[in-house]
């Protein structure tokens, strides 16, 4: 569970810099442009956030 934990934790802060610094692989794959026209830009970062704080609160609560 150690390594579950710090690798969603990471994850969470690389989603969150992404967001953050609009890293262009995060928003011109296809999926996230079908999320985008879905949602707005405006919706997919809020997604985004929500995400990663979910991942990163998720993963200090599974640290042994």
């Amino acid at each position: 569970m150690l390594y579950l934990s710090i690798f969603m934790m990471v994850y969470g802060a690389f989603i969150l810099v992404g967001m953050l610094l609009q890293f262009p692989f995060l928003y011109n794959n296809m999926k996230s442009k079908a999320m985008i026209k879905m949602m707005g830009k405006k919706g997919f970062n809020i997604l985004l956030l929500i995400m990663a704080i979910a991942f990163i609160v998720i993963g200090y609560i599974i640290l042994p």
